[in-house]
């Protein structure tokens, strides 16, 4: 491996701030009481647990009652479909969602609708948008609950939530909104009353804390019913023991990042400029998903006549972490959904690459990153089947 080094995969897993770091120590030792304790020894960690509650309710707008604490996004994804599909059968049994959903929440949207009931799919555009009027269209009379997601995690598309929250309203006024923020949030600015969704998921690697924690923030009187059953913690709405440091490290993130979100995200559109304009001067390569309106720090390139997971293997042999685009290792060949939803084709589906950069990020990193990409695929071209 290269003296030189480039960790552009910040999505997967990030090195934490110090101050998240120091939020969480208390809890793994002297402070280890449990926060349901009537002794002095669970104090502290109680208002360490609602102290979090407060600092992750200020990041987006919310009261610090509406907070669910869960073991990442993927659990506060399958709480808010399946928990408010189960609260809310009267409502009926079918359940909408966007094509470019997080694959999670598809799985939860299916599960929940196994046994009756049925999923209704909104399509998208070429750049991953979802168009207001095919949202409204496709929820009916039997549609309980609607999944919208905030920012596409392949593609890094972001979507017009307002416009789509009150399209699916004025179609159905009943209906439970879930709005996906799980790699949103402590990105872009959030505004959970604004927006009048029934329920919100965060997820805690966007916003700076543990990737193992996360959030559900539900709206009063959305009849959200508990998949974890077994205790009356998080209000009874999710049983279980808290993860207390993890939880005191997500609340400091939530804290750090709603001060210096604007700061951060205009460091981000610089890295992320600067990576797009080296990546797109290789010949045969494309950017994946809206140009303008993207997740910071978030760029997806496909690149052609080239295969992701070896373009991937290839960077990292020069020192650059970055993630595969596509989903064909995993799946037998099969692209990514969110690729084939924006109309994308073989051999563009299986050549997809995931560079996610933080404002932590070096120009010395964005350059070696670019400079390991052009070498990595001029290499795989010349010994490809798939070359033209």
């Amino acid at each position: 491996m290269s003296a030189r080094t480039a960790y552009l995969d910040h999505a997967a897993a990030s090195p934490l701030d110090a101050r998240v770091r120091a939020a969480m120590l208390p809890f793994l030792g002297d402070d280890f009481g449990s926060p349901s304790s009537l002794h002095d020894w669970g104090r502290r960690p109680a208002e360490a647990l609602e102290r979090a509650r407060e600092q992750v309710a200020a990041l987006v707008g919310a009261d610090p009652d509406q907070v669910i604490f869960t073991s990442g996004a993927t659990e506060a994804r399958n709480l808010a479909i399946g928990g408010l599909a189960a609260g809310n059968r009267a409502l009926g049994r079918r359940i909408t969602a966007t094509a470019v959903e997080h694959p999670a929440t598809l799985a939860a949207c299916r599960t929940a609708v196994r046994d009756a009931g049925g999923l209704d799919l909104v399509p998208v555009d070429g750049l991953g948008r979802v168009d207001p009027e095919a949202l409204a269209a496709a929820v009916g009379e039997e549609t309980a609950v609607v999944a919208i997601v905030h920012g596409q995690p392949d593609i890094g598309t972001l979507q017009d939530l307002p416009a789509l929250v009150a399209a699916a309203r004025g179609a159905r006024e009943e209906a439970r909104i879930v709005v996906d923020a799980g790699e949103t949030a402590g990105l872009v600015a959030l505004d959970a009353g604004a927006l009048g969704a029934d329920a919100l998921v965060l997820g805690g690697g966007s916003i700076g804390g543990p990737a193992w924690t996360g959030a559900l923030v539900v709206r009063p009187g959305a009849r959200l019913h508990p998949l974890i059953h077994g205790g009356l913690q998080e209000g009874g709405k999710r049983a279980g023991a808290e993860d207390l440091p993890g939880i005191a490290g997500l609340g400091e993130a939530a804290a750090i990042a709603a001060g210096t979100i604007a700061e951060r995200t205009a460091r981000m559109a610089e890295l992320t400029g600067r990576l797009r304009a080296g990546l797109l001067s290789v010949a045969d390569v494309r950017l994946n998903g809206d140009p303008d309106r993207r997740i910071p720090g978030h760029v997806q390139v496909s690149a052609g006549w080239v295969e992701g997971e070896s373009l991937c293997l290839s960077l990292a042999a020069r020192g650059v972490a970055v993630s595969p685009g596509s989903a064909c290792t995993a799946h037998g060949g099969k692209a990514a959904p969110a690729l084939e939803a924006i109309g994308l084709e073989p051999p563009w589906t299986h050549s997809a690459v995931l560079f996610t950069l933080r404002h932590t990020t070096t120009e010395d990193e964005i350059d070696l990153a670019v400079a390991a990409f052009a070498e990595s695929v001029a290499a795989l071209r010349a010994m490809s089947p798939l070359r033209p």
